[in-house]
């Protein structure tokens, strides 16, 4: 039942309708009591008197009774699967919600497929838990309850027969549906790998045309699916047993029922009428119980897939109530022998393969499990107005660099500072307010490129502006060729546009975003030298920003800066301005050396 606690909450704001809804799940089982009950005396007053007109009374009555199990189970239905779905509908935000609330982390610790099918095929399970799952089995033991003594009343060895076939059922039931959780909770993590490599191969469709791998991945996708079907039909098996069973023990039944029943009648135990109303009340119980079987599986499924949404909804989020608010515009960035390892969950390792694995870990002094340093005893002061740039080898902690800046990833206390605060201590959203970032990989929305340039501003898209920003980013002559313009509604991920326009489609948004620090991550790599140049041409004429920071290859790029931090195996090797780096003649002397001579090479 602990995985069920939030639900139990998420209903209990729904009390009335489940409430009202029960109610008239009563009303419906007492008017399947009393119709057959109706039937009884009439057809024994028939059989009495030979009369039509004595029976009139009786055939409103079943016609009352009839009419109010009719209404009845529409409010039932109604109530109880209205209330399931405001349930679904509060649950679904709630999973929105948190995954906007939770950190980076989380993100590496899940693949993409795998949350997608958790807010979808899992919650779908969840829904159908909390409708027919709450519905059919209070129906079951009500109509029950409310059988139980008139069918006692009617024939105690009749009713004997039934209680033990019953008996028989849940004993039955009780048996295997422990069995069946551990199988649907294994098929749902199943079906996230599914979808997974389906959102991986649709993602990568370019690269799959490119290197003709249709019919590997048809291969994959086969073998994945096969698996799928294997884990399917173990449940299959089990859910396809319980209703010829149950068909047949209630057949069963009704011929155990005929055979004592008929001689009771024989011997004047019983009248014909109170037979019929007997059988009539036993096949009443019939679909219930038959139902349950079904239902006990989709409960097992539903508790599975909350156990599911709950590893979303219980991560831990960072407490803000007590964070500082940055309102400053003039931030002064210092880091204090800044260190930084990747924790050990957040590490993505291979998954199902045969290969072993060896990867070396410590424990951090906030018990935390880490990997090796990615920055290790970095020191730096970054003052309001400066232009700073960052190079380095290939792996050395640029990025990770910046993402602790943007508080992207947190480092340990007493470690990096802004305004002299700890970034510990700051709160994340108004850090964002302060810093626009554009990424190595730039991630467009299927949206009009107006719309993706704009994302993240307050309050209405003001198109002027929206134009400006594209001006600056040198992507407005672009735009003008498409034949929308900046209504051009962009393919998935940005797929329509080159890697050019996507980079400065994401500089423009930073740009109009107007933050007083921005930062390049390596974002003019898919551009050319002259659009390169004219966007750092129009860097330098903008004022919305007062701290540029820029991470690049491409010594064009960095020789302009007031400081240039040259990283190496997570360490600051180098810095200074580009004349005096140059004459230290060391690592960025010898990268400024090598793209010369590429560049004399191209040209």
């Amino acid at each position: 039942m602990k995985d069920l606690r939030t639900l139990f909450l998420l209903a209990k704001r729904h009390t009335l309708e489940l409430v009202s809804g029960f109610t008239f799940m009563l009303l419906q089982n007492y008017g399947y009591m009393k119709s057959p009950a109706a039937m009884q005396q009439a057809l024994d007053e028939i059989i009495g008197s030979n009369e039509w007109a004595i029976i009139w009374p009786q055939l409103l009555w079943i016609l009352f009774y009839t009419m109010l199990t009719v209404v009845s189970m529409f409010a039932m239905r109604k109530l109880i699967i209205s209330a399931s779905r405001k349930v679904e509908y509060e649950l679904r935000a709630m999973i929105y919600r948190k995954l906007l609330a939770v950190d980076m982390a989380f993100f590496q610790q899940h693949e993409t497929g795998d949350l997608v099918s958790r807010c979808t095929n899992d919650l779908n399970a969840v829904r159908l838990l909390l409708g027919p799952g709450v519905m059919y089995i209070p129906n079951s033991l009500s109509r029950l309850l409310l059988f139980l003594p008139v069918l006692i009343s009617l024939s105690l060895p009749l009713m004997l027969t039934v209680l033990f076939v019953l008996f028989l059922i849940v004993l039955l039931i009780l048996t295997i549906i422990p069995h069946l959780r551990p199988l649907f909770k294994r098929l749902q993590e199943y079906v996230g790998t599914i979808n997974n490599r389906v959102w991986q191969v649709v993602s990568g469709m370019t690269t799959v045309k490119l290197y003709s791998l249709e019919d590997i991945e048809i291969d994959r996708f086969q073998t994945l699916n096969r698996e799928y079907i294997r884990r399917h039909m173990a449940i299959v098996k089990i859910r396809g047993f319980f209703w010829p069973f149950f068909i047949f023990i209630f057949s069963l039944t009704e011929l155990i029922i005929l055979r004592i029943g008929g001689q009771q009648v024989i011997r004047g135990e019983l009248t014909i009428g109170q037979l019929l109303q007997f059988n009539v009340m036993v096949a009443h119980l019939t679909f219930p119980v038959l139902s349950l079987g079904w239902v006990m599986t989709l409960i097992q499924q539903g508790i599975a897939a909350m156990g599911r949404i709950n590893d979303i909804l219980d991560y831990p989020v960072e407490d803000r109530s007590n964070m500082a608010a940055l309102n400053a515009d003039e931030l002064e960035f210092t880091a204090k022998d800044l260190s930084y390892s990747y924790p050990a969950s957040q590490q993505v390792l291979p998954k199902n393969t045969e290969q072993t694995v060896t990867v070396s870990s410590t424990l951090r002094a906030d018990g935390n499990e880490v990997f090796g340093n990615v920055l290790e005893g970095v020191n730096f002061t970054i003052q309001s107005g400066q232009i700073i740039a960052v190079t380095g080898t290939i792996g050395s902690g640029k990025t990770t660099l910046i993402n602790l800046m943007s508080g992207i990833f947190k480092p340990e206390r007493g470690m990096l500072f802004i305004n002299g605060m700890d970034i510990c201590d700051i709160d994340p959203a108004s850090l964002a307010a302060k810093i626009s970032v554009v990424p190595q990989e730039t991630f467009l929305f299927s949206r009009s490129i107006a719309e993706n340039i704009s994302l993240g501003i307050d309050g209405e898209m003001n198109l002027d502006q929206v134009k400006e920003a594209a001006r600056h980013a040198g992507l407005a002559k672009d735009i003008e060729t498409f034949p929308e313009q900046y209504g051009q509604i962009l393919g998935e991920r940005g797929i329509t546009l080159s890697g050019g326009q996507k980079q400065r489609t994401a500089i423009a948004r930073s740009l109009l975003k107007q933050s007083p620090v921005l930062i390049f991550d390596d974002a003019l790599s898919s551009v050319d030298a002259k659009t390169e140049a004219h966007i750092l041409e129009n860097l330098e004429s903008l004022h919305s920003f007062k701290t540029l920071i820029i991470i690049s290859h491409r010594i064009s790029t960095l020789k302009n800066a007031d400081i240039i931090y040259v990283l190496d195996q997570g360490k600051i090797v180098e810095q200074g301005t580009h004349e005096q780096l140059l004459q230290h003649g060391a690592l960025y002397a010898r990268l400024a050396k090598m793209q010369q001579m590429e560049g004399a090479i191209l040209d």
